[in-house]
C-alpha cells in the first residue's frame, strides 16, 4: 500500500465513523495517584456501548479513530523527547502494530508511538461494548468520545 492509499484508507475509516456511531457511556472511572515527588499519575477507564443496529460493522473504524485521537493529543514525556517527531502523522502502520485479537476481542494497545506518551488501550467486544483505558492522560478520553460522536468540544473562556 503506497502513502496515498494509506491516507485514503485512514480518511475513509474516519468518515465512516466520526459522527456516525451512536453510543451510551456505561461506566466512567477516573483516578489520580499523587506521588512522593509531587507529580500525579492518573488512570481513566471508560466503558461504552455502541447503540447501533449492527455495531460490529464499526469495529475497525472505532478502534482506529480512538487510536488516532490518542496519538494526536499525546505529547513526549521524559526520554521520549529523543524520538519525538513534531509533525508526524498517525498512520495505518502504527495502528496495525498495536492491533491484537484475543478471547473474541479486538484490541489496540499503544504505549509510546513516535516519541509520544500515548498510554492507551482500547478493547472491542462482539456486540459493540468498548473499553477505553488510559494512563497519565488526564480525562482526555472524555473529549475523544465527544469527537467520536461528531460533537464539538467547547470550553468556557
Amino acid at each position: 500500500m503506497n502513502m496515498d492509499q494509506n491516507k485514503l484508507t485512514a480518511i475513509h475509516l474516519l468518515e465512516s465513523t466520526i459522527g456516525v456511531v451512536e453510543l451510551e457511556v456505561l461506566e466512567n472511572e477516573y483516578q489520580e495517584l499523587p506521588l512522593e515527588d509531587g507529580t500525579v499519575n492518573s488512570s481513566h477507564k471508560i466503558i461504552f456501548q455502541l447503540t447501533e443496529e449492527e455495531p460490529d460493522i464499526s469495529t475497525i473504524g472505532v478502534l482506529f479513530s480512538l487510536a488516532l485521537m490518542s496519538f494526536t493529543y499525546a505529547a513526549p514525556r521524559g526520554y521520549s523527547f529523543n524520538d519525538f517527531i513534531p509533525d508526524e502523522e498517525y498512520n495505518l502502520g502504527y495502528f496495525l502494530e498495536g492491533l491484537r485479537f484475543e478471547n473474541r476481542r479486538l484490541s489496540h494497545e499503544a504505549d509510546y508511538v513516535s516519541g509520544r506518551c500515548v498510554k492507551t488501550d482500547i478493547s472491542y467486544e462482539p456486540g459493540g461494548k468498548v473499553t477505553l483505558s488510559t494512563r497519565n492522560r488526564g480525562r482526555g478520553g472524555d473529549r475523544w468520545l465527544i469527537h467520536l460522536q461528531g460533537k464539538k468540544h467547547i470550553q468556557a473562556v
